[in-house]
């Protein structure tokens, strides 16, 4: 295709060195399956099969965001002047590393994708469910819930959101993370993105729902907990245009994205509830036990946040700003029932969960052409190499 002279000034950028291949992603994406089908099997070689995925997986979505609109602007700006498209000082400073590399941001990107099969793959090593860890992974990287972060290139957020998933291990216990990697944690995703205090907001559900782990914690480890927060927080709202931004979402912005609307969403929680029925069935929970069970409360207050958070894009009311606590949200509330029927013996319940979300990707997403001229989207893949393309 003929290359531009100038960079278009607004939607669409992606309009050249773009083509479609739905038969080549399709090929990655059952390729993702195999290898997570095989963890089941092959237990041995475990640690070569869940790298293999995770490498997979970040081939995948670095082609799939390749035509994605914010992908496509900063990766051109970042060798220019990031300062047109970024306010973040850790963007802007990482820029010439970023635009280094292979296909620049939509490769970050990838590696940032990667990161989200790595979460449910460690989880199920620290549940003793490794089998199940691939499958897990697929259900996260495959959601429809994830859909904004991970099919539309919304990198900076979908990384602070990845980056604060080890203080939800730890507050939750699912994960006996030590504190300083917990730490390292919080203020790498105080930098990536502004939207720590929501994040933050969220992962620490759990301690609502484990009131023992405040009186078991010592009150120098709440102390310097607590400080790490509200530093990090400090650091998000002390960036360039934040307070700016969050007036507009509060009281300007009209816009927010209704993926949570969507029926491959109420499709995957239909099957979640089947798999709460089944749970509840096969483990023979009463409702004292499931009260008693702090993870059965957690996934409760997951999940009367994520509906709210579909009222809120179903009314309107304050959809600009809760629209963007989705995918987190999405996150804890997959990984709470992961968690959940895992420790109550039934991971298996998760199987048609999966079948609904791996049906609504593969046919919604991958195998549906879209159009790579007229709009950036997701699927639409590079037409050369790394070094042929033209920025």
């Amino acid at each position: 295709m003929t290359l531009l002279l100038t960079f278009p000034s607004e939607a669409p950028y992606r309009i050249d060195q773009v083509t479609t291949n739905p038969e080549a992603m399709l090929a990655l994406a059952i390729g993702q399956l195999l290898l997570a089908a095989c963890m089941g099997w092959l237990g041995r070689r475990w640690w070569w099969l869940a790298a293999g995925l995770v490498a997979l997986s970040t081939v995948f979505f670095t082609l799939a965001n390749w035509g994605t609109s914010d992908i496509t602007r900063f990766s051109h700006y970042l060798a220019i002047d990031p300062r047109v498209v970024l306010d973040e000082p850790l963007w802007i400073a990482a820029a010439p590393l970023i635009s280094a590399m292979p296909y620049r941001l939509a490769s970050l990107h990838g590696v940032v994708a990667g990161g989200y099969a790595l979460v449910p793959l460690l989880l199920s090593r620290a549940t003793q469910r490794p089998r199940w860890g691939g499958l897990w992974a697929l259900l996260v990287l495959w959601s429809p819930l994830l859909r904004n972060f991970l099919q539309n290139g919304v990198t900076r957020q979908a990384l602070a959101t990845v980056l604060i998933t080890p203080l939800l291990l730890r507050v939750a216990g699912w994960c006996q993370i030590g504190w300083g990697w917990v730490a390292a944690a919080v203020a790498g995703s105080a930098l990536a993105h502004n939207s720590l205090p929501i994040t933050t907001t969220l992962a620490l559900v759990p301690v609502l729902t484990r009131p023992g782990l405040v009186q078991n914690t010592s009150r120098r480890t709440i102390f310097l907990a607590s400080l790490l927060v509200l530093l990090s927080i400090g650091i998000a709202l002390s960036q360039p245009g934040v307070i700016e931004k969050l007036s507009n979402y509060l009281f300007e912005a009209n816009y927010f994205n209704t993926y949570g609307l969507r029926k491959a969403v109420f499709g995957l929680e239909l099957a979640a509830l089947v798999a709460v029925v089944l749970t509840i069935w096969r483990a023979r929970l009463t409702p004292a036990a499931m009260a008693a069970d702090h993870d059965a409360r957690t996934l409760l207050a997951y999940s009367l946040l994520l509906g709210l958070i579909q009222l809120s894009m179903a009314t309107g009311i304050l959809a600009p700003i809760l629209s963007r606590c989705l995918d987190p949200l999405g996150l804890f509330w997959m990984l709470s029932l992961m968690v959940w029927t895992a420790r109550q013996g039934c991971a298996w319940t998760l199987l048609p969960a999966l079948a609904v979300v791996g049906e609504s990707f593969i046919d919604d997403r991958i195998l549906r052409l879209e159009d790579c001229i007229g709009g950036d989207q997701f699927m639409c893949l590079p037409d050369r190499w790394p070094w042929q393309v033209e920025w």
